[in-house]
């Protein structure tokens, strides 16, 4: 996929929907007030669900409450007509949720009762339902048939707003596969009907989606057409933030389209609300649209500044994509000012960032063949749970035939004789159905292993790959110790020569900590492939009291240097049987990492102990504790919580990770007691022997 393909991907399906749509929270009140205000079971039924609705965008868990809420109702009063709905508006919230074989089933639920109630209003939508959640997951096949189906329902009602939505899916996905002229004549039906309800919030997301479309076609006076008059609709509305944004896409076109000055002007009114706002996830979009006007401008400096800004937040909310385009201008930037490191070093970052985009398409469609099979599964149950019923409903008929040739046999052989002889046919008849029904059902079977058979071999491949890039990593991580080590070496000879002044001692001094970080990470690189190609844990007698006093001394040094103590506490635990080397790495990270984290003048205390079959070893500092959302992603590689450093060291977000790793090697476990603020205690357990 190219860069500019995923930029206007992940703009559209995750920017523009949150921006576009907001919280209605004026008509939410207003149903409620109507809710309170009536006692008619039926009215109440429809205003449950337009309530569920509103939410759905900002509450989903409340549009699914709400939504409950109208089924039940709608279940006692027993209506015969939109039973349906209900089941819609759940879907769509799971579907915003991100669970979407829960969306999946509800629409599908909602399309059962439709057909069954010949809803048509509910039947369209549930089928356009569906065909989101095929188009969402990729299946476009599906999803074109199920936005066949929907659109002509809505056309016979007609239905102008399921109308409307039904062209603009279908137009989403002639995007996909850059049909441009069929997606400009949907996204056309969509707008006319937008304008025509006279809703301004549908309007203007009309005119953006059009706009997109001209843009990524290339039309860029089109685009800009449509961008103004989305940003009219705006002003009037006084939607400060899909105005900012709005203007931030027209900067970017008058970009593409080489209009520099119509760029920076239309891009500062934009930036003065995103700057003025909290909108973090605009803000690394706007700091490198700025420096794409910049670096245009030929102002190389400021453009540079303005990217590293952008890939600075982008980092900060974890976007890939930015982080790309980011490190791809600052490698022009740094050709255009002549420094050939920055620039090879920001390209290779750029292609590192573009594989991790590759390895997300590869996860991406095996998700997506995931997904397809969970699909089939659920149909296979639903046709199974279908035939048992049938088979069921045939039983019972053959019982009350019986039952009727029982109470008809003593005033007639005769008629005992016909009934007998019509539930043999009946019972034929089913069993052949089932006979068929069993057969295509082995069949299907036979497909899925045919489908789990090629995902293997598909995972084995992603192995395979997974292996080679640990070596290449190995490699690399190899051939880069060597120089940055002879780095290192030259900076102690220049500083032994004893001339330099205060300003370039101070430049030496960050050479040699930058130096140190990048052999850091190297070491913890090589250790982390070492640790996951060496699986063999060699135990020996260990007498912990000796072994806890010898990695004490070891870092004593550096914690008085930071202005703390470390103490150890007298144990009952003296000799075990471990692995010696992984209890020195376990123990080295965690006091690291209680030195690079604690305040000046905290104390590290260091314990341990037996509990039954159990010893275990614990180091407490005084830092800053972990949040809840840190716990979650604590023990994964490459992870950077939210503590910082006290003393400016680096932190590359393996140590923890590799800690994991040994602890589990030893069949033992890690317990963690942290609360903001307090502190934390790694306990560490593992067996004796």
């Amino acid at each position: 996929m190219s860069l500019r393909f995923t930029l206007i991907a992940v703009f559209i399906f995750l920017i523009l929907p949150f921006a576009v749509w907001s919280q209605n929270y004026e008509r939410i009140n207003k149903i409620k007030a109507q809710l309170a205000a009536t006692t008619d079971g039926v009215e109440q039924f429809a205003l449950l669900g337009d309530l569920a609705f509103e939410y759905r965008f900002a509450h989903p868990d409340s549009t699914i409450f709400y939504s409950n809420k109208a089924r039940e109702l709608g279940e006692k009063l027993k209506l015969g007509l939109g039973l349906a709905r209900p089941y819609n508006f759940i879907g769509v919230a799971f579907n915003y949720k991100g669970d979407r074989l829960a969306a999946y089933d509800a629409y599908t639920k909602a399309l059962e009762i439709g057909i069954e109630q010949k809803d048509t209003l509910q039947i369209a939508h549930a089928k356009n339902n569906l065909g989101r959640i095929f188009f969402d997951q990729g299946l476009l096949s599906r999803a074109y048939n199920y936005f066949l189906e929907a659109i002509p329902l809505f056309e016979s009602l007609p239905d102008s707003t399921g109308m409307a939505y039904g062209y603009q899916s279908l137009a989403s996905l002639y995007k996909t596969q850059r049909d441009y002229i069929k997606s400009e004549e949907f996204f056309k039906k969509a707008l006319v009907i937008r304008l025509d309800l006279k809703n301004t919030r549908d309007i203007m997301s009309a005119w953006t989606y059009l706009g997109r479309l001209y843009n990524e076609a290339g039309d860029y006076g089109k685009a800009t057409e449509c961008y103004l008059k989305a940003d009219s609709g705006y002003t009037a509305t006084h939607d400060e933030i899909n105005l900012a944004e709005i203007r931030i896409f027209l900067a970017e076109n008058f970009i593409e389209d080489n209009k520099i000055k119509e760029a920076e002007e239309i891009f500062k009114i934009g930036y003065d609300v995103i700057s003025r706002s909290a909108l973090v996830r605009f803000q690394p979009r706007a700091h490198i649209t700025l420096g794409k006007i910049n670096f245009l401008k030929g102002d190389y400096a400021k453009a540079k500044t303005e990217f590293e800004r952008g890939l600075r937040i982008a980092k900060d909310i974890k976007d890939l994509v930015l982080q790309m385009e980011a490190h791809l201008y600052l490698s022009k930037v740094a050709g255009k000012l002549s420094l050939p490191s920055d620039q090879l070093s920001n390209y290779n970052k750029y292609l590192i960032l573009r594989d991790s985009l590759k390895d997300l398409d590869v996860a991406r469609q095996i998700e997506r063949l995931q997904f397809e099979l969970q699909i089939e599964k659920k149909d296979q149950e639903n046709k199974l749970l279908k035939l048992n019923e049938e088979r069921n409903q045939a039983i019972i008929t053959q019982q009350r035939y019986q039952n009727i040739a029982l109470i008809v046999v003593a005033s007639s052989f005769l008629l005992l004789g016909f009934v007998i002889w019509r539930n043999g046919r009946k019972r034929e008849a089913v069993n052949n159905a089932l006979a068929q029904q069993n057969a295509e059902i082995e069949k299907q079977r036979v497909e899925i292993l045919q489908q789990n058979e090629e995902l293997a071999r598909q995972n084995h491949k992603l192995s395979d790959l997974n292996h080679e890039k640990d070596t290449l990593m190995s490699i690399v991580a190899h051939d880069l110790k060597s120089p940055l080590n002879r780095i290192r070496g030259l900076v102690e000879v220049i500083r032994l020569d004893g001339k330099l002044n205060e300003e370039q001692a101070k430049l030496l001094k960050m050479i040699e900590s930058s130096t140190q970080s990048g052999i850091d990470l190297i070491t913890d690189l090589l250790d982390v492939h070492e640790i996951e190609e060496n699986r063999n844990v060699l135990k020996a007698p260990i007498n912990i009291n000796a072994f806890m006093k010898a990695r004490l001394d070891i870092f004593r040094s550096v914690a008085l240097a930071k202005g703390m103590d470390i103490k150890l506490e007298d144990g009952a635990l003296e000799e075990v049987q471990s692995d010696v080397e992984y209890l020195s790495r376990i123990l080295d990270n965690l006091i690291s990492n209680a030195i690079k984290f604690s305040p000046k003048g905290s104390v590290i205390q260091l314990s341990s102990g037996i509990e039954g079959n159990m010893a275990w070893i614990a180091v407490k500092d005084q830092g800053p504790g972990f949040q809840d959302f840190d716990k979650k992603l604590i023990y994964q590689k490459f992870k950077r919580l939210s503590a910082r450093p006290t003393g400016g060291e680096s932190s590359n977000g393996l140590g923890l990770a590799i800690v994991k790793t040994l602890v589990d090697r030893l069949q033992g476990d890690i317990i963690l007691n942290s609360a903001p603020g307090k502190g934390s205690e790694f306990i560490i357990k593992f067996p004796i022997a």
